[in-house]
């Protein structure tokens, strides 16, 4: 193998491992806080106990990880060496900035952070609105940052399964957004209506 591709499976994969320890972790802390009614109804999984929705959870992240290994197969493109290279540095690239948005997304929201699904959203007791860090700038920055880690993935890799991945995260995380976005309205009234006219939906400037 050569040394820019060992260099980009390192980072990729201590990075990926890195990240969904605390993700995990995060998620499994933000049970401990008080939580207002559910926002949604379509949905069931928040609707279950704390303890049916941790062992679905852990059971959905070992599925989607086994997705994951059973879908790593070249997508059948074939590049120069000099444009696979390209590739793989950009797609290196884009994966850090995708990394460091989630991490500093997620220390930007601090004690503040909560779990939803595409269906439900649930806020907590207490709950204010964070508008430091990227939240200054977007409303929703760590799942673009998810959005970036896949597509850098899938540019340095060029498998199915960030394909897979980034294909259904998209419109699930677009409707997780919504769902967040109408959870925060009902909360917190006139101050999200007026953070959300002055910032933009997930990507800067643009959206």
């Amino acid at each position: 193998m050569d040394v820019l591709g060992t260099v980009s499976n390192w980072i990729i994969g201590a990075g990926s491992v890195a990240l969904l320890g605390l993700i995990i972790t995060s998620w499994l802390l933000s049970y401990r806080k008080p939580k207002t009614a559910l926002v949604g109804s379509r949905g069931w999984f928040l609707t279950l106990p704390v303890w049916a929705q941790i062992v679905g959870g852990l059971v959905a992240c070992a599925l989607l990880g086994y997705l994951g290994c059973l879908l790593w197969i070249p997508i059948p493109l074939s590049f120069s060496p000099g444009v696979s290279a390209v590739l793989q540095i950009a797609g290196l690239a884009v994966f850090l900035v995708g990394w460091g948005l989630v991490l500093w997304s997620r220390w930007a929201l601090g004690a503040m952070y909560g779990v939803s699904t595409s269906f439900e959203a649930q806020l907590q007791a207490q709950h204010r609105l964070i508008q430091r860090g990227p939240y200054a700038f977007v409303r929703h920055p760590m799942y673009l940052g998810y959005w970036l880690l896949f597509l850098g993935a899938l540019l340095a890799y060029r498998t199915w399964a960030p394909l897979v991945l980034l294909t259904m995260c998209v419109p699930s995380f677009h409707r997780r957004a919504r769902r967040e976005e109408t959870a925060l309205a009902k909360q917190l009234g006139e101050e999200w209506r007026a953070y959300a006219a002055r910032t933009s939906f997930m990507i800067p400037f643009v959206w």
